[in-house]
């Protein structure tokens, strides 16, 4: 029987998972990794006497001790989120195994990262927006319903936003919604009555910012269309055409970024950022967001930071 020390909960096609399982890997952790899409593959049972699960992956077994846990990277905590129609067996696999990983939080003892119930808090972008006013980042004016403000302007360019991750299936086609900018006159025609929208002042020459957060380390970076500022969401933009360079932030706001993440409880984060005429905007944090791109594609240690914090070897 092999005994866990650190229990990674991701899926089968992640690149950033996979730069952390190789870290782990490289410094002789005991891990074992357990992707949602796989749990059929596996054979699972937790003993609430013991305190313990029991993991059997083809012929290897794995324990899992409250009392010998050390740490849990929990990425992608929405499971498998889609409104495609599924079999009665499909729903019951998604609702009853999504339900088993919320229940993980049984290992209290265990360093998270990061923590379910804070990962699902900070998730909620009214919320987030909330707590980033309030700590004192600069917050682009931002409305949230079904129905338009009255002074929305017909000559003025606004961002619409999801509320939630908006992923859709239609005839077999996957569909997913980014921040849109769109004009006056087209939100004034337009019927938002069936779901609310996020609406924002839209900054228009705005300079875009990935500050990702790990513990107390901020690796913050500037993001361009090569070289030049983007009009809109910059994961619109080619990966190709895409230019990341390191920056330094202003000391007042890497404190407040600090600050926001303590307030949400969120040991890691990716945080977006736009700069307009030498002003700092908040604009969201993501508790799971992407950033394998930054190791690979930059060179920045977030995989080492994060085993770091995950086994506190800071």
């Amino acid at each position: 029987m092999n005994k866990i020390e650190y229990l990674i909960l991701s899926s089968s096609i992640d690149f950033s998972t996979d730069l952390i399982c190789y870290e782990l890997h490289k410094r002789n952790k005991r891990f074992l990794r357990l992707n949602r899409d796989y749990f059929r593959k596996y054979e699972i049972l937790y003993s609430l006497q013991e305190s313990t699960m029991f993991v059997k992956i083809d012929e290897m077994e794995y324990s899992i001790s409250n009392d010998t846990i050390k740490g849990i990277y929990f990425r992608a905590p929405v499971f498998l989120r889609s409104h495609k129609k599924y079999n009665l067996n499909e729903q019951l696999y998604r609702s009853q195994w999504s339900s088993f990983i919320r229940n993980l939080i049984s290992f209290d003892k265990a360093k998270w990262i990061n923590h379910p119930v804070s990962t699902y808090q900070a998730e909620n972008k009214m919320y987030q927006l909330k707590c980033a006013k309030e700590i004192g980042l600069n917050v682009p004016k931002t409305y949230i319903g079904n129905v338009l403000p009255q002074h929305i302007s017909s000559c003025t360019n606004y961002i619409v936003k999801s509320l939630d991750t908006a992923l859709f299936y239609s005839d077999s086609q996957e569909l997913f919604t980014y921040s849109s900018i769109v004009n006056g006159e087209e939100l004034l025609d337009a019927n938002i009555k069936d779901a609310p929208i996020i609406l924002q002042e839209c900054l228009e020459d705005k300079q875009d910012l990935r500050v990702t957060v790990v513990g107390d380390k901020l690796f913050s970076i500037s993001i361009t269309n090569k070289g030049k500022n983007i009009y809109g969401d910059w994961r619109k933009i080619s990966k190709n055409d895409l230019v990341y360079k390191e920056i330094n932030l202003p000391k007042d706001i890497a404190t407040k970024i600090l600050k926001l993440m303590k307030q949400l409880g969120l040991v890691f984060g990716g945080v977006d950022l736009a700069v307009m005429d030498n002003k700092y905007y908040f604009i969201e944090v993501n508790p799971t967001g992407e950033w394998g791109w930054l190791s690979s594609g930059s060179d920045i240690p977030v995989d080492k930071a994060i085993v770091d914090e995950l086994t506190n070897e800071v």
